[in-house]
């Protein structure tokens, strides 16, 4: 398919990469190639020739590798990170470089985590607005699917239960599950809490990404959104979204926006996965209920203003609480999605325990009016804490120089 759309559409391959590289979405993409290259196939062909082009990309990462891209690249971030809003033309002139190569930088240092966004002419370092990934635009499933759902990971922190983690992709993986939703703090982030330092075994953004790619079950399609630990670096760490930087180094993770996205799963049925704040109420359903009293009330202004003809959120996937709970309110199935991740400091003063483990939903189209009429939901729960966990897995890419004790006790 790749090759036919390389021969058909000259140029598009390297248009598609561009528009990557500048932050657009596939549906912009799509639009842009109907009306520049006379792309004439569907939005869900399209999609998956862009997930290939993503993927080629994974392969042939940009680097710099000369002395002299490597000093324009610390020249360019420096002047990024002074200034935050740059004109792209004055980056041109005061690099002594090409409109081209600025692009590369940019996709150089996005693969590296940062927020880097092109708006018109202007390149701008955010640390306070996070790109919103790469929505998905056509359902996952024609008729049917079997997903997991796995919230609240936070590599990074001495909590983290990466072995429960691994068993529970196993039970996914023996249920026939290929997709893993993931609502939200797949990092532990810095300072989000007084005392994080000390209870994290990797400290900076890059070092839990790392954990993370190396330590995240292979086999799914991972569709992720970003929370408020993953956002502490974007805030904290000089505009550093790990999201980015784990989404260009694993084919699988797929980005899909910050504290809340739509997915459609099945034609005329779509999940919301939302990370809220606050903490846990009295009543550990009340801030369930109200997101899906917020979701009807939306559905149904979207209807009013003929946005769409009838409501299409079935699931809502809330990440956070590190609680479990679910409901049917009317046709939404709300869920709490546990975490996995131990008891925190932070925890143990709230008086709280979290509930480590994940979802398995089944879900079928028997249609009735546009409903779907059947589901079944299990969640998997590991009550047995396994104290310092992570010192039984590998979390760097690449080993330290020193690789020895600097002293015995």
């Amino acid at each position: 398919m790749g090759g036919y759309i390389y021969m058909r559409y000259p140029g598009l391959t390297e248009y598609v990469k561009f528009r990557l590289i500048k932050g657009a979405n596939t549906r912009e993409i799509y639009s842009e190639a109907i009306t520049q290259f006379g792309y004439k196939r569907g939005i869900k062909t399209f999609r998956k020739y862009v997930s290939n082009v993503k993927r080629s990309r994974l392969k042939d990462k940009p680097t710099l590798k000369t002395k002299k891209d490597r000093s324009k690249g610390e020249e360019f971030l420096e002047i990024l990170k002074k200034k935050k809003n740059v004109d792209g033309n004055e980056l041109c002139d005061t690099l002594d470089c090409t409109p081209d190569k600025i692009f590369e930088l940019v996709d150089y240092y996005r693969n590296q985590g940062y927020e880097i966004i092109c708006d018109q002419d202007r390149i701008v370092l955010s640390s306070v607005v996070a790109s919103e990934g790469s929505p998905i635009q056509q359902p996952l499933e024609d008729t049917e699917i079997i997903f997991g759902v796995a919230s609240d990971l936070h590599f990074g922190s001495k909590e983290c239960q990466i072995t429960h983690l691994k068993e529970f992709a196993e039970i996914c993986r023996k249920k026939g599950v290929k997709y893993i939703f993931v609502p939200g703090d797949v990092c532990a982030g810095y300072n989000v809490y007084p005392g994080q330092q000390f209870e994290v075994y990797a400290l900076s953004a890059e070092e839990q990404e790392e954990s993370v790619i190396l330590n995240l079950p292979k086999g799914f399609e991972y569709y992720v959104i970003g929370g408020n630990h993953d956002y502490s670096f974007i805030k904290r760490g000089g505009g550093h979204n790990p999201m980015l930087s784990i989404e260009a180094q694993r084919s699988d993770f797929h980005y899909i926006g910050f504290d809340d996205a739509d997915v459609p799963i099945l034609p005329g049925v779509d999940m919301k996965m939302l990370h809220p704040s606050g903490g846990v109420p009295y009543s550990y359903s009340y801030r369930l209920q109200k997101n899906v009293e917020q979701i009807a009330y939306s559905e149904l202004a979207k209807i009013s203003r003929n946005v769409k003809d009838k409501p299409s959120v079935r699931f809502l996937l809330s990440g956070h609480l590190h609680i479990q709970l679910q409901a049917l309110f009317g046709t939404i199935l709300g869920m709490q999605c546990g975490c996995f991740e131990g008891q925190t400091s932070y925890l143990k003063r709230k008086g709280l325990y979290p509930t480590v483990g994940g979802y398995i939903v089944q879900a079928d189209m028997r249609k009735r009016d546009g409903m779907i009429m059947n589901f079944d939901t299990k969640f998997y729960v590991f009550p047995d804490h396994i104290e310092d966990d992570w010192k039984n897995y590998n979390h760097a890419i690449t080993k330290p120089k020193i690789d020895k004790p600097l002293f015995n006790y």
